[in-house]
């Protein structure tokens, strides 16, 4: 039993971080045993069909993932097929592609309190803001609930990115001219990212105490949680630097991040950076608002409110840092580049019936705004067939011939 969970939970390790645009693959809950070895399988096929103003969308993909667990040592690999479609109604003019690669292809080595990626993986950090993307290096997790490290170091590249050629479906969203939504080069060593966060966790420290409540059992409950209402889950350190040909500035990034629980489910998580490279210098912040309501239906409704932005501290300075934990919008993936970002959604998930409805809405205010504002509902059929529709209203003034866009979209995804 613990090598499924050890398994299914280095598997899911790209599903796992808190990014605002997810990968909606489920790939990893179906792994399963070949007979009686260590080796597990499964598999997913996704299709869709859509409506981009004027423009017919559609993509589909089939992917097999493999992982051999034994003792603490796993190799998981995860690639197959990918085929996108995009005609203009107008023109009639069509183009699609089909390719064939990898989205995980890794040695992970597991022990007590931490683990060792190496190869392409995803890789993510301790902090809020910064990384969260597909690379080919290693990345080494630590945490023994009080210190938790995570350091990363790798190349990223066009072909297994996370909005990459490959993963993404971009490619049937472009809608604005001449704006790339990928800062990867197609050659691996070009574009480099080095990262280490160090977090403590202070409620941890007093916890471990267990005559904390001066050795009262019978204390009440109430009290408890009165002194525990507002709390510092964590308090972390975050150091990140880019590199490479293909970059066009380096740039190291240092700062300080906090997730602090106000109680009732409500916590907010800010995040203080210093952007140091030649001639550009500058402040990045932001911050995150999550409250969770739990009805006594036992539905679920999280709400959230992200702002991003940057102060320069010299002349024509700007954020610098290709990747992040952000992506926000099915279309328009916005990303750190283009602040201040402002981001809204609120998600309600009905367990017994396994739906989920979400609105977002994600704005960036540079010289000419973006934005976007999505409906999304998901539900999961027969355990193995999940379906989403997505809608989307996109304004910008980048939009050639009208400045907005209308998205219509159905996918199915069927893992076995």
């Amino acid at each position: 039993m613990n090598k499924y969970i050890i398994t299914i939970a280095l598997a899911c390790v790209s599903l796992s971080m808190q990014a605002q645009w997810n990968c909606r693959s489920r790939l990893s809950s179906f792994l399963k045993p070949v007979g009686d070895s260590n080796l597990m399988w499964a598999a997913e096929v996704t299709a869709s069909q859509g409506y981009l103003t004027n423009s017919h969308i559609a993509n589909g993909m089939a992917f097999l993932g493999l992982d051999y667990t034994k003792n603490s040592s796993s190799f998981y690999v995860e690639g197959g097929l990918k085929y996108w479609y995009q005609k203009n109604m107008d023109t009639e003019i069509a183009f699609d592609n089909t390719r064939v690669g990898f989205r995980e292809l890794f040695y992970k080595y597991s022990g007590s309190n931490s683990n060792l990626t190496l190869g392409i993986h995803s890789a993510g950090l301790g902090d809020y803001y910064l990384l969260n993307e597909r690379v080919l290096g290693a990345s080494y997790h630590f945490d023994n609930q009080k210190w938790k490290v995570d350091l990363t170091a790798g190349s990223v590249s066009n072909d297994f990115a996370r909005n990459g050629t490959f993963c993404s479906t971009c490619y049937i969203y472009d809608i604005i001219q001449n704006r790339s939504v990928n800062h990867t080069a197609s050659t691996i060593g070009k574009t480099n990212v080095a990262a280490l966060t160090i977090s403590l966790s202070p409620q941890k420290l007093t916890d471990m105490d267990e005559f904390s409540n001066d050795g009262d059992e019978f204390s009440s409950m109430d009290d408890m949680d009165s002194h525990s209402s507002i709390s510092v889950k964590d308090i972390g350190l975050a150091f990140y630097t880019e590199f490479g040909d293909e970059v066009d500035q380096s740039l190291i990034t240092t700062g300080l991040y906090t997730n602090i629980d106000l109680g009732a489910d409500f916590s907010i998580k800010p995040e203080l950076l210093y952007q140091e490279a030649s001639d550009n210098q500058g402040i990045i912040y932001s911050v995150k608002l999550g409250k969770s309501f739990m009805w006594n239906n036992m539905h679920r409704t999280h709400v959230q409110l992200n702002y991003y932005d940057f102060s320069d501290l010299n002349d024509n300075a700007s954020v610098l840092n290709r990747y992040s934990n952000i992506l926000a919008g099915e279309v328009l993936r916005l990303d750190a580049v283009e602040m201040p970002l402002f981001l809204f959604s609120v998600k309600h998930n009905i367990p017994k019936a396994k739906t989920h409805f979400k609105v977002q809405y994600a704005s960036s205010n540079q010289q000419s705004s973006m934005q976007e504002f999505d409906f999304q509902c998901g539900k999961i059929f027969f355990k193995h067939l999940q379906a989403n529709a997505i809608m989307g209203y996109i304004k910008s003034d980048y939009i050639q011939d009208d400045d907005h866009a209308v998205l219509g979209r159905l996918e199915l995804r069927l893992n076995f």
